[in-house]
């Protein structure tokens, strides 16, 4: 039996890697976000907000790229005639490609959007929002090019074909990379107007600041990735290759990395917060109203008769905590 190359053996670790990445991060969600009677309270489990879905289709779709691309490598190695097999593993590869630059894009402008707000000019934010949306829709009919490819691949047709799905899968790169780099823009626009040198009134907000320096390195990143790519196109060399996938890892750790950095900033301001609660509210009524955040209780309807003492009850709590009702509140990290 031949011995595998050191490209498929290399694709075979990114392949774990990817595995092992994805498996921990949901573990990490589940754990820190997921809890059985407030997802009780909730059409969709807590852990399954749009951030973490794009970062878990980011890296379903990294484990597609590398799984199809450890497939092509061994049966290279082994010299074994199964075009139709490369065909399909190569339109895997491609479906794997463009959904995770969907998660990509989607996740950048939804977790950073606060962010291109006070860096673009509200036209050009405008603009912004409709091409994420729109862009999408652009990358599927590569798809359905290289699956025409395949089907007409031993017929005249082929190159032409080819030709088309060249093309367009380049000017979608380029949109692609022109997104990216407003992204890098925006963000490194963000970090220089709150500088310490820059401005007296940093934001009070410390996790618009970790967005912007994680997102600037992601789209610093992703465009290292797009250049190797773009450089493989057109110089088929199997190094250009397995470094753009380098890039595509190194995007993903950064944006779990980031994940990360805002569950642990979230952690610290409601430690911080429950420390000023618990010198105005006491230890007892702090713990009450945790445990409640954490296990809502049912909503009661009233009897008739004790409608009006349930309105006096209810104006008293509120008077009685009012000036900390926004301490108690979390934000989605």
């Amino acid at each position: 039996m031949p011995a595998l190359s050191s490209y498929s053996s290399v694709c075979i670790f990114m392949t774990a890697f990817t595995f092992l990445h994805l498996a921990g991060f949901i573990v990490f969600i589940i754990w820190f976000q997921e809890h059985p009677e407030r997802s009780k309270q909730r059409r969709l489990p807590a852990f399954a907000t749009p951030f973490n879905m794009n970062i878990a289709v980011i890296l379903v779709s990294l484990l597609l790229i590398y799984s199809c691309e450890t497939g092509i490598g061994i049966a290279s190695d082994h010299n074994a005639d199964t075009e139709t097999l490369e065909d399909v593993l190569i339109t895997g590869r491609t479906v794997g490609f463009i959904a995770a630059e969907i998660g990509y894009i989607n996740y950048s402008n939804d977790r950073a959007k606060s962010i291109f707000e006070t860096t673009l000019t509200p036209v050009f934010g405008k603009g912004l929002h409709w091409a994420v949306k729109t862009v999408p829709l652009l990358f599927l009919p590569t798809v359905l090019f290289r699956a025409a490819f395949v089907f007409v691949s031993r017929n005249n047709e082929a190159a032409s074909i080819f030709s088309i799905s060249r093309w367009y899968g380049a000017a979608t790169a380029i949109v692609t990379v022109l997104l990216d780099t407003v992204f890098l823009v925006s963000f490194v626009l963000f970090l220089r107007a709150n500088s310490p040198s820059e401005t007296v009134h940093p934001v009070s907000d410390n996790s618009m600041l970790i967005i912007a320096r994680y997102g600037a390195a992601g789209s610093f990143i992703f465009l290292g990735a797009a250049g190797t790519l773009s450089a493989y196109a057109e110089q088929v060399n199997a190094s250009l290759r397995l470094l753009s996938y380098i890039f595509l890892s190194a995007v993903s750790v950064i944006l779990t990395c980031l994940k990360w950095q805002l569950h642990c900033e979230r952690v610290a301001r409601k430690s911080a917060a429950d420390e000023r609660l618990r010198g105005i509210l006491g230890s007892a009524e702090l713990r009450r109203i945790r445990s409640r955040e954490m296990f809502p209780e049912p909503v009661v309807e009233l009897p008739k008769g004790n409608l009006e003492s349930g309105f006096v009850d209810a104006n008293t709590t509120v008077k009685n905590l009012e000036g900390v009702k926004d301490l108690c509140v979390e934000t989605d990290s």
